[in-house]
């Protein structure tokens, strides 16, 4: 697989090759997303919102160092009848780039389906981060839980991500549930997500309230219109935001 966006800097985003032994065990090799966290390997264009939660977007391995959740890197991955997993090592570095320290950074992600509808999963990282060859790496470690609920026109989804950058630590959450009024063509949402970005600093926790609507012209063409509400600790409302977004697959 070889992918470029035409509109981002750099403009390679995955270059991997797969080898399939069996259901339960292959191998991926390449620049490809961590996984780490369900939201974070949505693709842009499936999100049900227009942006990302920010527990996800400032803590997920990959998206909080601005490399749109990728890393260079080796897994195995498979599944059984009720379980996945992915298993692998990372430079840490970010997209196309060489390792910046000598320590490789281990990522896993084990998901459960107890039930058709019900996907229960967890998410390890374990990392040192340098932004540069000549900047001492600090610990870069994420733990994360998540759910997902899909039955016909309902769908409910939510995860819990923790993060410890250095002495840092931060945490954050997100609760998502979506209906579609008329099938596959329009999609009510509602969401919130929370994020703390120093559990050791008072009142700097910040929450996103989305509202949003959405469209399907086809498949994956779809008009999306978000209403955002964002509260600081206190409850005070801190920015409002009215987005759309218009996309077309062919």
């Amino acid at each position: 697989k070889l992918q470029v966006d035409a509109v981002k800097t750099p403009a390679l985003m995955d270059a991997l090759i797969e080898f399939g032994f069996l259901e339960a065990v292959s191998l991926r090799i390449g620049q490809f997303k961590i996984p780490f966290s369900q939201e974070s390997l949505i693709s842009s264009g499936d999100l049900d919102t227009i942006n990302r939660s920010q527990p996800v977007s400032k803590t997920s391995p990959g998206q909080d160092i601005g490399a749109s959740g990728r890393d260079i890197g080796a897994v195995i991955f498979g599944k059984t009848s009720v379980i996945e997993y992915t298993l692998g090592v990372f430079n840490g570095a970010g997209i196309n780039k060489a390792d910046t320290n000598k320590e490789k950074d281990w990522a896993g992600r084990l998901l459960v389906h107890p039930a058709s509808f019900l996907t229960l999963g967890m998410s390890l990282y374990d990392g040192m981060f340098s932004p540069s060859a000549n900047i001492p790496p600090v610990k870069r470690d994420r733990a994360g839980a998540e759910i997902a609920v899909l039955c016909d026109a309902f769908s409910f989804k939510g995860e819990f991500i923790q993060a410890a950058d250095g002495e840092i630590i931060r945490k954050g959450w997100y609760l998502q549930a979506g209906y579609f009024f008329r099938p596959k063509t329009l999609q009510g949402i509602f969401k919130v997500d929370s994020y703390d970005k120093d559990k050791k600093t008072d009142l700097d926790r910040s929450d996103v309230w989305t509202l949003g609507l959405n469209w399907f012209l086809a498949e994956k063409t779809k008009l999306m219109i978000n209403l955002e509400l964002t509260k600081d600790e206190s409850g005070k409302t801190a920015n409002t935001a009215l987005l759309a977004q218009f996309q077309a697959a062919f």
